[in-house]
């Protein structure tokens, strides 16, 4: 077994000691199964060779993420840890996935009870993504948005179409795993864990609880946009996330979406975006704390600092540095 959970961020405040991802390497079904930690599931072979297999974990409150990648044909059974819903998504395999005895062929999101996960036979090669998130978490994102989907109605299978929710999801596995020991420490960051797992849920949600409401009038949507910005105007002191808004107004991303894009002609993605590099700004121009850019930032939810000063310096016409070197010189 190789853990890699071993950096531990120095900076202080809202910074945790301990990281929270894990990635591990096991040549052993068995010990595989068993970095599954706090679940509890039985793996079998079914294909002759060598086993290889590797497991990422990453933890955010009430929700983890596991890539699970395994080179042998098994069956899966067991359990997650307690009060968990699963999602679960193929992002490759050679063959189908059988479910309960049921052949999945075409790219598909498996929903179930943590505690009565269906028994599955999978194929060889297979790279799998979990999502597993407290039900009393879920229900209450779900009671916010007023959504129709019933926790009690599993588990059930959504195909996925056209949707890219395993790109997305894959390209930040790749993040959190690929990047320099500086980039990882930022997850240490409060703000950053909750900007992807938030990330993550509305990501679930698009799938799970589509929004089929009819377009909402002129009047109805400016309404709708003029609750969000004071919402977020009266919480600048914090960042805020796309999920924080919609559970407050009571609506789904996509509506809320649409309903910014038709009133404002920008996305709220974009706007909180613009709030939080303001923010970032205000607190350079002090130059009171002995902090560097990437602290200040990494504190705002900006982890992808490249893309942060890309933004920053359109917005400001001027990288965060030069903001801060100017403050320091006042």
């Amino acid at each position: 077994m190789n853990n890699y959970n071993g950096l531990i961020a120095q900076a202080s405040g809202s910074v945790v000691a301990t990281l929270p991802i894990h990635r591990f390497f096991a040549s052993d079904i068995d010990e595989h199964a068993q970095n599954m930690d706090g679940w509890h599931v039985r793996y079998d072979q079914l294909t002759p060779g060598r086993f290889e297999g590797e497991l990422v974990e990453f933890r955010a409150d009430w929700m983890r993420l596991v890539r699970d990648r395994s080179n042998q044909a098994m069956t899966k059974s067991g359990a997650a840890w307690k009060g968990a819903i699963t999602f679960s998504i193929p992002l490759s395999a050679h063959g189908p996935v059988f479910c309960s005895g049921h052949p999945i062929h075409e790219p598909s999101m498996l929903v179930a009870h943590g505690d009565n996960l269906p028994d599955l036979s999978t194929p060889r090669q297979l790279d799998l993504l979990g999502v597993a998130i407290d039900e009393q978490a879920l229900a209450h994102v779900l009671e916010c948005q007023g959504s129709h989907f019933r926790i009690t109605d599993l588990p059930k299978c959504y195909r996925l179409g056209d949707s890219t929710v395993r790109a997305d999801l894959a390209l930040l596995f790749e993040e959190l795993t690929n990047g320099d020991q500086a980039r990882a420490v930022l997850l240490g960051y409060d703000s950053i864990r909750r900007g992807i797992r938030d990330a993550v849920m509305l990501h679930v949600l698009d799938l799970v609880a589509p929004d089929h409401a009819p377009p909402l009038s002129p009047t109805a949507r400016k309404r709708m946009v003029d609750r969000a910005r004071e919402y977020a105007l009266s919480h600048v002191d914090e960042p805020l996330s796309i999920l924080d808004l919609c559970n407050h107004i009571g609506a789904s991303r996509r509506k809320l979406q649409y309903c910014f894009q038709e009133t404002l002609g920008i996305n709220p993605v974009a706007y909180l975006r613009a709030l939080r590099l303001n923010a970032v700004r205000r607190e350079l121009r002090t130059g009171t704390q002995l902090q560097g850019v990437q602290q200040v930032a990494a504190r705002w939810g900006f982890w992808h600092l490249s893309r942060f000063s890309s933004d920053y310096r359109t917005l400001f016409g001027e990288c965060p540095s030069q903001t801060l070197r100017r403050a320091e010189l006042c």
